[in-house]
């Protein structure tokens, strides 16, 4: 598989991670709605998953690709640190999908907050590239950020007590990653394929 190719197929695997998370993540409103058993856990950790496999794809391809500036530096840093806050999502959601709430939502938080500074780190870089469609990128990569950052901020309100409030924000920030993920991939897709 050539370079290109890894890193197109792992921006769009990255995409479908991040829309199963975010379908999982209005199950889970849904669920608590209907006192349902939370099966939206499941998918939140299978897209976290799905992302992980996607972000450390990018990575080996991104680094593959890298005229070795410092921009490329900070995205190939960028994807691999995402990848790490995948990972920590996946184990959060089983905790949760387990009974351990608050150890779950610990660790949901933390993982948010490492794959937001991870997408920074990925648009920041994207700001330093002369390359075609770096703007975009690096605008799909903010959305990103924003979104998980979002995320860590709903769950913090549910820790908080305020549950609701907290399903619906973490909920919106899962479908502005999916909305970053698409932006960023539609722009790798148009520099490298």
């Amino acid at each position: 598989m050539s370079d290109r190719l890894i890193l197109i197929t792992g921006a769009w695997t990255q995409v479908v991670g991040t829309v199963i998370a975010a379908i999982g993540e209005t199950m889970i409103i849904q669920e608590e709605r209907l006192e349902l058993e939370p099966l939206g856990f499941r998918l939140v950790s299978i897209g976290n998953g799905i992302e992980a496999t996607g972000n450390s794809l990018q990575a080996v391809g991104a680094e593959k690709l890298s005229d070795g500036s410092i921009g490329e530096t900070y995205r190939v840093a960028g994807d691999w640190i995402q990848a790490s806050g995948n990972v920590t999502n996946v184990i959060a959601a089983e905790l949760q999908f387990s009974g351990q709430e608050v150890e779950g939502l610990n660790l949901d938080i933390f993982g948010d907050t490492v794959q937001s500074v991870g997408a920074g780190l990925e648009a920041y870089g994207a700001t330093l590239s002369i390359r075609a469609y770096s703007n975009l990128l690096a605008a799909g990569n903010t959305i990103q950020s924003l979104g998980a950052a979002l995320e860590a901020v709903g769950e913090t309100y549910i820790l908080k007590g305020m549950r609701e409030l907290g399903l619906q924000i973490t909920t919106f920030g899962s479908y502005a990653q999916a909305a970053g993920a698409t932006i960023a991939a539609i722009a790798l897709t148009k520099q490298y394929g």
